[in-house]
């Protein structure tokens, strides 16, 4: 019993010494000219974070902040020995209703602080997709929302293109079968299946259902004319699929770029990190 009781006693003691030794440390750490500068100016470096914006069942993606990380920027300049603000850490702030929180909305635009576009083709046929790969080139970052039978059809075909590659159910419509072997496809051989798209279709319960965010972007039937009026205020387009939109695509690419936009994916898009 008296043996217990010792090492009870010791254990107690040497925790004690632990916690003892730390606070010694914090304390000597706090009083430092390094802390003490890092402390006062790191709030020059912080970026608050911009919240998403809810209307409704509708959602526009937000964007992280970043704030200096106090301890590790600390440890990074005493091993120099001076302060230096190119050795500061940051770590990054959420914003408030973050997409991972909102699978029943309707994603309708990322952060429009990004100069990214998103642009859309959806893939109802193999003559939809053969338009496009005959057509477009194969290294520009689109996103096309494929059906399930299509996607089969053409995987080879596929795997030696750039697109960004989501389900569009089967038949335009998604269930919760066919989404998960869409999407087992999809992850298998592209890309994270993180997206379905809303065409009159009611997919939003279905894709929430499945930790999915379901995109509501801007269509547009006369892509290289109706650009010019949504650029500003729109980043996810929709183009329809047909001859004039294809034979005009090159002169879409190069008049968004004119404007200063890249062409990015959907999930480099609606990413909350910061740039």
């Amino acid at each position: 019993m008296k043996n217990i009781v010792k090492s009870i006693g010791l254990i107690t003691l040497i925790c004690f010494s632990f916690f003892y030794t730390e606070k010694v440390i914090d304390v000597v750490n706090e009083q430092d000219d390094i802390m003490i500068k890092i402390k006062e100016v790191k709030d020059n470096y912080k970026i608050d974070s911009v919240d998403a914006t809810i209307s409704e069942n509708t959602i526009v993606t937000g964007i992280n902040g970043r704030e200096v990380d106090i301890e590790k920027s600390y440890q990074n300049m005493k091993q120099i020995g001076i302060f230096n603000e190119n050795y500061f850490i940051y770590k990054e702030v959420p914003p408030k209703n973050k997409l991972e929180d909102n699978y029943d909305k309707y994603i309708i635009n990322g952060n429009l602080t990004k100069k990214y576009i998103s642009l859309i083709f959806i893939i109802n046929s193999d003559r939809d997709l053969e338009n496009i790969l005959n057509n477009i080139d194969s290294k520009v970052n689109l996103n096309l929302f494929i059906d399930y039978e299509v996607l089969l059809n053409n995987l080879d075909k596929l795997k030696k293109t750039n697109y960004n590659i989501y389900s569009y159910g089967k038949g335009g419509k998604y269930d919760n079968d066919i989404l998960k072997l869409s999407n087992n496809v999809i992850e298998r051989n592209f890309n994270k299946s993180l997206y379905c798209i809303e065409k009159e279709n009611n997919a939003l319960k279905v894709c929430s259902n499945n930790k999915m965010h379901t995109i509501k972007g801007i269509y547009l039937s006369n892509a290289y004319n109706e650009i010019k009026k949504v650029i500003n205020k729109n980043n996810i387009i929709v183009i329809n699929n047909d001859y004039k939109n294809i034979k005009e695509f090159d002169y879409l690419i190069n008049y968004i770029n004119s404007k200063g936009y890249k062409i990015e994916s959907l999930e480099n898009l609606l990413s909350e990190n910061l740039a």
